[in-house]
């Protein structure tokens, strides 16, 4: 009974936050580190708990999730950071998993900190502009056209200085059209998520993940521009990028609640 006990105390603690590192579950349960350990293990091995890939912290699964919105952003993180830490592992480059939420691309999950290549390394809730990121761009063009609109009015009400092309229709509409004829978003050029030498030699490609038919996260594939140029990169790469972004869907439809009768 008391391992039960402490189960359930630790599963209380992730259930009142995003994300709690060891330390942070330490101050918080007062259990001993090497206690959480075999908890944390047990709960992960039972689907109740999850490592994240980006900072090693320790989230609630969608086991948890108390409601169907938080349910569905919960079983993106655990089947998309399933998904990106195979891909990174077999491939090597990072992934980043994002929402749009509120005007800008919200990092969910990414491998950048366990990929070999030197990269910036985005925290979780990191958030990159629409119109200039891949991440973006795949949203904007793969949305609704009501969803699209809403965006673009918020953007366009922006005092953000990447948001400022929100303003150009014409813009707009060109961007659209020329990720939807790609097939993918690309990060624009001269754009880097932070400015530093090692992320200006940078680019990435992103795709939309789709459950019953609506987008609801996107996922990229980040490279070095030495290595290759995006037409060599996406001759080589796109394809394993869209079988990702597949599978996630996938996943999520499977898991996903009946559709009401």
């Amino acid at each position: 009974m008391r391992t039960l006990e402490r189960g359930l105390t630790v599963l209380d603690a992730l259930g009142e936050h995003d994300s709690l590192t060891l330390q942070a579950l330490h101050d918080m349960t007062a259990l001993p580190k090497s206690t959480l350990l075999r908890v944390l293990a047990t709960l992960e091995k039972t689907g109740h708990a999850r490592r994240r890939i980006a900072d090693r912290s320790w989230r609630r699964t969608a086991l948890r999730s108390p409601s169907t919105a938080s349910a569905v952003q919960d079983q993106l993180i655990d089947i998309g950071g399933e998904v990106l830490d195979e891909m990174c592992a077999r491939l090597a480059w990072p992934s980043d998993l994002a929402v749009y939420h509120d005007g800008a691309m919200e990092i969910l999950e990414t491998t950048r900190r366990k990929s070999p290549y030197v990269m910036n390394r985005l925290a979780i809730g990191f958030r990159v502009p629409v119109l200039l990121s891949g991440l973006g761009r795949a949203w904007l063009a793969f949305c609704p056209d009501e969803e699209r609109a809403a965006i673009v009015a918020a953007l366009t009400a922006s005092n953000y200085a990447f948001d400022r092309t929100a303003q150009d229709p014409g813009h707009i509409a060109a961007l659209v059209s020329e990720t939807r004829a790609k097939g993918y978003g690309i990060r624009a050029d001269g754009y880097s998520v932070r400015r530093s030498a090692v992320e200006d030699k940078t680019s990435g490609i992103a795709l939309p993940i789709y459950l019953r038919g609506r987008i609801v996260a996107c996922i990229n594939l980040v490279w070095v521009l030495t290595a290759f140029d995006e037409d060599a990169f996406v001759r080589r790469y796109l394809g394993e990028l869209r079988n990702a972004a597949g599978s996630i869907g996938q996943r999520l439809e499977c898991q996903a609640s009946p559709r009401p009768v």
